[in-house]
Parts: C-alpha cells; structure tokens; sequence
C-alpha cells in the first residue's frame, strides 16, 4: 500500500514539474529575443559619424576618401548584424540558456518563501562559510580515489589471471617433463634387462667374425 502512495505521490510530483516547465517555457525564447532585439538596435546606432576618423587617416596618408559613406555603413550593419547574431544563436543553443533560465525561474518560484530572508552570512566564520565548498571537492576527491581503486582492482585482476594461465602453462610443462623422465627410467630399465642378450649377441658375431676357412669348409 505504501509503494503505491510513494509511486502516486512521485508521478504526481513529475507531473507539476511538467506544468511549471510549461509555464515558464516562453521564458526563455523570449529572453533570446530581448537580446536579439538589443544586438540590432546597437548595429542600426552606427552612422557616418563613426567612420569619419578613418576616413581622415586614409586621407592624411594615402589620399583617400570613402565615397557612399551612407552605403559603406549599411553594408557594414548587415555583415555585422549577420556574424553577431549567428555567433550569438549558436552560443545560445548549444549552452543551453533557454533550458538554464527556465530551470532558474522555476527554482526562484519553488523558494520564493525564502526571498529577503537575511541567513546573516556575514556572521559566519570562514570555516563555517568555506565548509560546503570543501565537503564538495572531499567528496570529488573521494570519487576520484575509488576510481583509481577499481582501476587498480582491475589492473590486480589482469595480472592474476595471466598469472593463472602462466601457472597453468608451467604445470602442463613441469606435467610433460614428469612423463618424459618416466619414459627414460623405463627405456633405462628395458636397457638394462636386455643388455646381456645384447653383450651375447655381440660376442657371437665376434666370434663368428673370427672362425678359419678350415672351420668354414668343414661346417659345409
């Protein structure tokens, strides 16, 4: 019964979140507009006026003078205009602005009890002030070492495992080595038990090596 409660409760808590976005959603765009709006007004300010000091120093050194003043600055408004508001859109969505203004206006609305509260800061000392900021960066340092830690369990975890397999490799050697002395003091014991067969067989043909050509006839 109480999941269901804390489950309504939740959907309900992200449904007037979904309101309040919707309320505050023009507030952004409309914010970019108002910038927008200011950038033009600022280029159309341009006139003849600012351009007269350079075309005093073309004169003065090189005989020059701007002619169609008025067309210079037109074409010098739109080129402006053009590069200052792309730059400015492009900085605008990809910062996401409108979605931070948004996300600021709706946390202004949820601590609007707390506007003009005095927390009297200033009496604070800076141990009291500076704690927040060092609970966070103890906190990053923190995360930061149990990364390092899993990165090195890994690492641990690596090197076991090829240690396992270089064990593995040695048994199987030291296994092979084990069968082939085996097979040596087998072969070693086979040699000794037919060795005086071997000795005999070898004296026989010395000594059949050695009869007479009287021996041989006479056997014929």
């Amino acid at each position: 019964m109480s999941t269901q409660t804390e489950g309504e409760n939740k959907a309900t808590t992200q449904q007037d979140l979904v309101a309040q976005y919707d309320r505050f959603k023009d507030f952004g765009e409309n914010a970019r507009k108002t910038y927008e709006q200011l950038y033009r007004e600022m280029m159309f300010s341009l006139n003849v006026e600012h351009l007269e000091p350079f075309n005093r120093v073309l004169l003065k050194n090189d005989e020059v003078q701007i002619k169609n003043m008025e067309s210079v600055i037109e074409h010098m408004r739109q080129k402006l205009l053009e590069k200052l508001l792309k730059k400015w859109n492009d900085f605008w969505l990809s910062s996401g602005v409108s979605e931070s203004l948004i996300s600021l206006e709706m946390y202004k609305e949820k601590f609007k009890e707390y506007e003009g509260k005095d927390w009297k800061i200033w009496n604070k000392s800076p141990e009291e002030l500076t704690r927040p900021i060092r609970m966070q960066l103890n906190g990053n340092r923190i995360r930061y070492l149990q990364l390092q830690l899993d990165y090195q369990r890994d690492q641990l975890d690596q090197v076991l495992q090829e240690n396992i397999e270089h064990r593995k490799k040695l048994e199987e050697i030291a296994l092979q080595r084990t069968q082939l002395m085996k097979m040596m003091e087998e072969y070693e014991k086979k040699f000794e038990l037919d060795k005086p067969e071997i000795l005999r067989l070898q004296l026989d043909l010395l000594d059949f090596g050695n009869e007479s050509p009287e021996t041989e006839i006479a056997k014929k």
